[in-house]
């Protein structure tokens, strides 16, 4: 049986090697190989330029990622370098990379930055635009209402802090007197630190028992002008501010005494605050007064038009940037942290000129009160501090 086998194995190998050799001797028939020479397209979307504000590190930016083509289906794309759509950018530029592979291996790639960065230090803060020169026009930096306070002395020659000497003569809310040595600049901010008296004072007849400050600029401001600093807010009872105050004198003029004020805020609230202030020590509040004065006819009380927002975030937990477009006499555009917040139309023509003013002072709604930490408290809890204070005009290009 085994022999057989082998029989059989052998002759139908013979047979199998035999039409094997028959047919080389038949001519061989061609055949064509299809290569794609053609390369497949890609096209990024133009660059994407974010600002953002100081006190951020990056931003969440979205985009729709492009999505490559070929003559053949199958093609597919990936990202293989920079951030996916949704990621958080930082600052600097990021250049985001993305492939199409078709089936035959060939491929395309396209490149799109994302650049992200600061605010320009040559126009007003801003991260929306709002605020940019309209079109024809420039913003010119105003040099006598400007301080960075990147030095270690205080410019007198700009600022007055001497209530004696300034155009207004007012020492204070008591119980909190504005005195000049609570002033000083070093590491890079202009500083105003709050305290306790050992023992009262007496000033102008009267007692007081804290001290705070008042600043104001020797060259006045006018409408037409965008007033703004970078200031954190001290975490006493007391006020951290940045406004405008006006003149008024019933024998000479002007008769009607205004007020604009840019940003108004406390450090701490408490069970005593008056029940309408206790967020404002969270809060970015604005206003235009015009006070009653006997010699005002025209009006029979003082008529405010204010403007609120509610922050999520203590006004001392960080620096924040308040800025003020004085456009007109009627329209006046307010902006936190270089974004548009609202604009307050006053109840009379905001058309004299006056002084910027920062003052740290107490007021009666938010008393001192027992939990106080004027004797406890560190240097930067007492301070309110400005990083800088820029004013701006417009003018043709």
């Amino acid at each position: 049986m085994p022999k057989n086998k082998i029989s059989f194995l052998s002759i139908a190998s013979i047979i199998l090697l035999f039409n094997t050799c028959s047919s080389n001797d038949a001519p061989l028939e061609e055949q064509t190989i299809d290569i794609d020479t053609t390369m497949p397209s890609i096209t990024c979307l133009d660059n994407i330029t974010e600002t953002i504000s100081l006190e951020k590190a990056f931003t969440t930016v979205i985009y729709k990622a492009p999505a490559g083509t070929d003559n053949k289906p199958g093609a597919i794309t990936k990202q293989i370098a920079g951030l996916a759509s949704g990621s958080e950018f930082p600052i600097g530029t990021t250049t985001n990379t993305f492939e199409v592979t078709d089936t035959s291996g060939n491929k395309t790639t396209c490149s799109f930055d994302v650049v992200v960065s600061y605010p320009s230090a040559d126009q007003p803060y801003s991260v929306d635009g709002h605020n940019y020169a309209p079109e024809g026009k420039k913003w010119t930096k105003i040099e006598n209402m400007t301080d960075e306070f990147n030095v270690t002395t205080f410019d007198d020659g700009k600022w007055h802090r001497n209530p004696g000497s300034d155009p207004f003569g007012w020492y204070g809310r008591p119980p909190a007197l504005f005195e000049s040595d609570n002033v000083t600049v070093a590491d890079g901010n202009l500083n105003i630190t709050v305290e306790k008296f050992t023992t009262p004072k007496t000033v102008n007849n009267q007692s007081w028992t804290h001290g705070g400050a008042i600043i104001r600029s020797k060259e006045k401001a006018k409408q037409g002008y965008y007033y703004e600093c970078k200031m954190k807010a001290n975490k006493t009872v007391m006020s951290s501010t940045f406004w405008i105050a006006f003149p008024q004198n019933c024998n000479t003029g002007p008769i009607r005494k205004l007020e604009l004020d840019i940003q108004e805020c406390v450090g701490r609230t408490h069970s005593e605050t008056h029940a309408w202030a206790k967020k404002w020590d969270a809060t970015y509040h604005s206003n235009t007064w015009r006070h009653k004065r006997s010699c005002d006819t025209e009006i029979n009380e003082s008529q405010q038009s204010p403007g609120k927002l509610d922050l999520n975030e203590k006004n001392h937990s960080r620096y924040f940037v308040y800025g003020c477009w004085w456009k007109s006499p009627t329209e006046i555009l307010f902006y936190l942290d270089g974004k548009y917040v609202y604009t307050i139309t006053p109840t009379t023509d905001f058309d004299l000129e006056g002084h910027i003013t920062m003052a740290i002072e107490t007021y009666d709604w938010n008393p001192i009160d027992s939990a106080n930490i004027f004797e406890s408290g560190s240097f930067d809890d007492l301070t309110t501090k400005y990083d800088w204070v820029r004013t701006w005009k417009l003018e043709d290009q």
